[in-house]
């Protein structure tokens, strides 16, 4: 049964991999462990979602593993207007019966602000308590932080690298985060070789996202310009036939106004079709970056998208959703800056959108923060923004302080 299902894995045979391991989920250790393989990785989460309601029973019914498998849906693809709540929930149940991913998971909402506002000691107890239930995600966590410098830890890339290759040497059936992670450490350093070698070996063994760092790393520029267009375009197909939902942004990333411009205008209203269909696809995969290109395409009203701000705003919110920053920084511009928005969406929202967007790491909100703040928004935020977010401001106005040409937030 488990060499089933690790060969299902491999094959990117989701839901054949996620049912097989599930008949045996409560009993026996190998297939915990493959269940929750299946479940890690985000892009294979939205390939089980036309099981949702046999999912959404059993968990009912007190199967931990399908609570988790119910909290992950909520979580991964934001269903549903309760699914924050939901995740919380049925990720609390499911670490309450040992299963440490769940912790992990957690340890994200609170870092996220996904439960109001950001919580950093409830972060770091909550990915502790992942560690001692033996929390794979928690461990993938910590390496990346070396790798990054992120959370605490000293960035340490060579580090981080001999970690993720010290799991991978460890496990019978290697999970693929590892040597995702070892690409990404050896990106880090400056080994686009070997980087290019652990995204494929990843791929190799059931890792359906790094195809997409595959292809960037091998055929794009420091800038992620892509030089080798065939080459590119060879592996993000090879994503897109096992619906790894970042590959979707493939035409997008082989678009530019001059090879728009080059096209006869069939060949254009083919091309804009196809930049539609595929990031909606995206998008109904739970990505983020889909959804927060359509709504740049339509606000711009480029590549034969017509300018439409509701349609901007409608996809620059489904972006939100999803926790992209980036959607909800757009939303704060449209309001604040462009005066876009649709009627009714005043500063208090933006305000709010702003607030989630640098929950969620967009470091640029800072400024738009601190300025709502000062003039009376925000009040059920003023705690942590006093705690948190006044230091990391008045932290980046001293190092900018003797740069004359800074362009500074005076407003602020």
């Amino acid at each position: 049964m488990t060499a089933l299902t690790r060969q299902l894995f491999r094959e990117f045979r989701v839901q054949e991999a996620f049912w097989t391991t599930a008949e045996t989920v409560a009993y026996d250790s190998e297939a915990q462990m493959l269940f929750l393989l299946v479940l890690r990785q985000n892009n294979n989460v939205p390939l089980l979602f036309d099981d949702v309601k046999k999912i959404e029973m059993m968990a009912w019914q007190g199967n931990p593993y399908m609570m988790y498998a119910y909290a992950r849906l909520h979580d991964v693809l934001q269903y549903d207007n309760h699914s924050d709540s939901i995740k919380h929930d049925f990720y609390k149940l499911a670490a309450s019966h040992g299963i440490g991913d769940a912790y992990a998971q957690l340890a994200y909402m609170h870092k996220d602000g996904d439960l109001g506002e950001c919580d950093y000691d409830a972060y770091n107890d909550l990915m502790q308590k992942a560690l001692d239930n033996h929390s794979e995600k928690a461990m993938q966590q910590h390496i990346r932080d070396i790798i990054y410098g992120t959370n605490g830890s000293p960035r340490d890339a060579l580090k981080g690298y001999e970690l993720a290759e010290n799991h991978v040497h460890q496990q019978d059936f290697h999970d693929p985060e590892y040597y995702m992670l070892m690409g990404n450490a050896d990106r880090e350093l400056g080994r686009i070789g070997n980087a290019v070698t652990n995204y494929e070996l990843a791929t190799e063994h059931g890792g359906s996202a790094a195809f997409f760092w595959w292809a960037v790393t091998d055929c794009c520029d420091r800038d992620g310009i892509v030089v080798d267009r065939d080459g590119f375009a060879e592996i993000m197909q090879k994503g897109r036939a096992v619906d790894a939902r970042d590959c979707y942004l493939m035409y997008t990333m082989l678009t530019d106004d001059a090879t728009y411009d080059a096209l006869d205008p069939d060949a254009q209203r083919e091309l804009s079709a196809c930049l539609s269909d595929d990031l909606q696809a995206g998008w109904c995969l739970g990505d983020c970056v889909c959804p927060y290109y359509l709504g740049f395409y339509y606000e711009e009203g480029l590549y034969g998208f017509a300018q439409d701000y509701q349609q901007a705003w409608l996809w620059y919110g489904r972006a939100a959703r999803l926790r992209s920053p980036y959607g909800y920084a757009a939303l704060t511009r449209m309001i604040l800056d462009d005066s876009t928005a649709p009627a009714g969406c005043g500063e208090s929202f933006a305000y709010e959108y702003a607030y989630k967007g640098l929950m969620l790491g967009c470091s640029d909100l800072l400024q738009t923060v601190i300025r709502g703040y000062r003039q009376g928004f925000l009040d059920h935020h003023k705690a942590k923004i006093e705690e948190i977010w006044l230091p990391q401001y008045d932290e980046w106005l001293r190092h900018v302080a003797d740069d004359d040409d800074y362009p500074c937030d005076s407003e602020a």
